[in-house]
């Protein structure tokens, strides 16, 4: 993988999609609800709004850069609708939009994506005060698409979410760390203007894959991803309370 072939324009496409990205999202800094339900994601063929709300995750509408902030101010006047009790209304408002919904085997893992990246932007303690970077970055074809990426303290993180209890999937998420490494200088000409979090370098690189918690599978996959030469993080099923 990590003699894998990169597209020299595409990349500069997305480096270039992601500054404008950048701009436009600063002029939102303070705006912490739309922080909780979306965040861009540049592509080489526009931006990418991508939505993070429990009813659509991981949903997105591509936006042309040039009309990014025009469709920002108008869902930032609609997030106490988004964030409200009824979600049906708020499920018609995003489809007008065009986030639409889907029923899939994929909505499970999705919505785990979405959590995951919305604890990250809201700084929660699991996360152990790791920057929220991108999601679904893809510079070098599909198959080197990273989930979610996220930097702290010079380390570049590098976590997949996985639905598969196996080597393989260990060994994948190995391999992205060595693409990385291998390809420092691409990876920064794009994360260096991304609009959540500006890599400007990163000394390290450490991969994690992310799996749901299963008691009888967890010392084994441990054990694996230690050969893998990779972290490991579960995820369970719970609930999250916040007082009044």
């Amino acid at each position: 993988m990590g003699n894998m072939d990169f597209n020299r324009e595409t990349v500069d496409k997305i480096a270039k999609n992601a500054k404008t990205a950048r701009d436009v999202w600063d002029n939102f800094a303070h705006d912490e609800k739309l922080h909780e339900c979306f965040h861009l994601r540049p592509t080489s063929s526009g931006i990418a709004v991508i939505s993070t709300l429990s009813y659509a995750p991981m949903r997105g509408i591509l936006v042309k850069p040039n009309m990014l902030k025009n469709k920002l101010d108008e869902i930032a006047k609609s997030t106490d609708v988004l964030l409200g009790v009824d979600e049906e209304k708020s499920k018609i408002l995003m489809e007008k939009w065009g986030f639409n919904s889907r029923k899939s085997e994929a909505f499970r893992e999705e919505n785990a994506q979405a959590l995951f990246i919305q604890g990250m932007i809201l700084k929660q303690e699991m996360y152990e005060g790791i920057d929220f970077v991108a999601s679904e970055l893809v510079l070098a074809g599909k198959s080197s698409r990273f989930d979610i990426i996220g930097y702290k303290d010079g380390t570049l993180y590098i976590f997949e979410m996985k639905k598969d209890r196996e080597l393989a999937g260990l060994n994948q998420t190995a391999e992205y760390e060595k693409l990385v490494n291998e390809n420092k200088a691409l990876y920064l000409d794009v994360l260096k203007n991304y609009p959540h979090c500006h890599v400007a370098d990163f000394k390290k690189v450490n991969a994690i894959a992310v799996m749901r918690y299963a008691s009888n599978s967890a010392a084994r996959l441990a054990k694996m991803a230690n050969e893998a030469g990779v972290g490991l993080w579960f995820y369970e099923r719970s609930i999250t309370l916040r007082k009044a």
